[in-house]
């Protein structure tokens, strides 16, 4: 996977929708990747001009970019 890859996965995700890329993925985007905080900031950055945040999954050796669904509006009466 490259940045472009991601670019367009992060592109087409729907609300509510995930990304998932494991360590080994995430360290060539991102190199040298987990637990370098260089590496962190760079992915925090890129999914956020996406809409994304992200969760890191240490005991999987996963990444996931989440795109979050808009809050729900309560009706006021």
């Amino acid at each position: 996977m490259t940045l472009d890859d991601l670019k367009t996965g992060l592109g087409i995700l729907k609300p509510g929708q995930m990304l998932s890329m494991s360590y080994a993925v995430y360290e060539l985007v991102f190199p040298p990747g987990e637990p370098d905080e260089l590496a962190r900031t760079r992915a925090w950055a890129f999914a956020e001009e996406y809409g994304c945040t992200i969760k890191n999954l240490p005991s999987e050796k996963r990444v996931l970019f989440l795109k979050p669904k808009p809050p729900t509006k309560t009706k006021s009466k």
